[in-house]
């Protein structure tokens, strides 16, 4: 670990606070912008609203993503259904239940980079029994609980799913 002196942090945490400021429009010849009264104080209160703002920005167009493919994406079967998520903390509670990473693609979901369902059993639709990677089209990971494969069954269900009802829900998102 490198050892900075006060003033090399303070030099530091001004620069990052400039920079910070400059990526929010700020005006950079206010001298209330460039000078402020308490430097680290007004450095970790910008970093907190960038962060606010990105994880509003993420939670939208993570909505955005399923508002037009929710109806149109769902299939269900006299046993198993397609479900997609509706906020973000649908993802986190997903992967606490089931015991995996999917809370981790919240961002990945927001940026179009995939898309994430979840396979439930028709008589306990609000339980996490299986949830299903989309890229690019097609199934990229299925898994239950602790990353298990799921049983024949589901794999049959998410296949159909993938052939018949994908493709149009992709098309019209």
């Amino acid at each position: 670990f490198l050892y900075r002196s006060p003033m090399e942090e303070a030099i530091s945490t001004y620069s990052d606070y400039l920079q910070m400021c400059q990526e929010q429009n700020y005006d950079m010849k206010s001298s209330q912008v460039l000078f402020p009264k308490h430097c680290n104080e007004a450095h970790d209160e910008l970093s907190r609203y960038i962060k606010k703002c990105r994880d509003e920005q993420t939670k939208r167009a993570f909505r955005e993503v399923y508002e037009h493919l929710a109806e149109k994406a769902n299939l269900t079967s006299k046993k198993l259904q397609i479900v997609c998520p509706k906020q973000t903390d649908d993802l986190i509670a997903e992967g606490q239940a089931l015991h995996h990473c999917v809370g981790t693609y919240i961002e990945r979901v927001a940026a179009k980079k995939c898309l994430i369902v979840f396979v439930r059993r028709v008589e306990e639709p609000k339980k996490p029994y299986v949830t299903v990677e989309v890229r690019n089209g097609k199934i990229e990971q299925i898994h239950g609980d602790h990353n298990s494969d799921p049983t024949e069954e589901v794999k049959k269900f998410v296949d159909l799913w993938s052939r018949k009802v994908l493709p149009m829900a992709l098309q019209a998102a």
